[in-house]
Parts: structure tokens; sequence; C-alpha cells
């Protein structure tokens, strides 16, 4: 099956085996097929796959990176036995530090807000009168409130919601959207 198929918790923090060599020649390495890589999410910039190395060279030493964009329509086969597992998940430790990060990537209630390739990246419903506009904010962390977000583009209904404004949302099911409760001036 190919990466997009997958919901992200099927793929993440997964080591793959691929045979596609057009991979390997965007990124212009010296690779044999198979090759093999480790499929992580980046907080900004989603589900990405680092390039391991292929049966010659178990470890590169040079990070090779490509982005959901570039690999959602890889055939990939998951590996249960890589020799190097450990090693290689504590590689990508760093983007799985921020425990509320985490904690918004755990609730399967709100993956039909996310965007598909970025599983930190919701769509968040902004209402004022009788007017509503969706905006994609990327989650930042996670209160009691609701899940606290920043906005990835300009409010039309609003001129003080700007790229970059935080706003605290929260699902409302009697709409089924992810709707802004508040805003956070930081």
């Amino acid at each position: 099956m190919k990466i997009i198929d997958y919901n992200f918790r099927e793929i993440d923090k997964e080591i793959i085996k691929v045979e596609d060599k057009s991979i390997l020649d965007k990124l212009d390495i010296d690779l044999e097929i198979p090759f093999y890589g480790i499929i992580y999410i980046d907080h900004k910039n989603g589900i990405s796959l680092r390039i391991l190395g292929d049966d010659h060279n178990s470890l590169l030493t040079e990070i090779y990176v490509l982005r959901y964009e570039d690999i959602s329509n890889l055939d990939v086969m998951f590996l249960e036995d890589y020799h190097d597992k450990e090693l290689v998940l504590k590689m990508i430790n760093s983007y799985y530090l921020d425990t509320d990060i985490n904690k918004v990537r755990d609730i399967e209630l709100l993956d039909k807000y996310r965007l598909k390739s970025n599983p930190d990246t919701l769509l968040v419903s902004i209402e004022k009168d009788n007017d509503t506009e969706e905006i994609w904010s990327l989650v930042m962390g996670y209160t009691n409130d609701g899940i606290v977000c920043g906005l990835l583009s300009d409010s039309k209904l609003y001129d003080n919601l700007l790229r970059g404004s935080t706003i605290v949302v929260k699902e409302d099911p009697d709409t089924d959207r992810l709707k802004m409760i508040g805003r956070i001036d930081l």
C-alpha cells in the first residue's frame, strides 16, 4: 500500500523498506535498492521520511529527509525487525518531546479535522455573527479548556486574528466542527 492510504498512527515511527529508485534520484543519493527509512512527524513540516541506508550502508552519516508531498505515493513495506531500530528511534526522539502535542495527536476524534500531510495541523471554524470561515491552524499545546493553536493564515472575519495568532479551540458536537472558543495574547 501507499503512504497516502494509511492513517498517520499506522505509519508513525515505522521503519520501511522502499524499492522506488525515483526517490533516491530526487535526493541525488548513491544507495542501492531496496533502501530503508523511518517515517516520523515533524511538528511544522508534517509526515516525513528520513533515509537510513541500504543493505550495504545501514546508517548514513548524512541526513536526508523527504516530506509528505514527495513520499505520499510511495509503496512501502513495514519492517518489524531492523537491526538498529533502537538507535533510529533515538535519532528522531526530539520530534516527540512535547507532551501536549503528543496528547493532541492521541485524540482520535480530531482526525477528521487534521491535514493529511501534517496531523498537527487542524481545520478550525471561526464564527462572527452569522458568518463562518475555516482556517488551518498548527497545534501549540493543550489545556483543560481546549487545544491551543496558532493560525496559519489571516482571518477574513476578524482584523485582529492574523497569521500566528494564538487561539483555543474545542470540538462542537452540535455543528461537527472544531471551533475557536477564545484567543490568547502572548
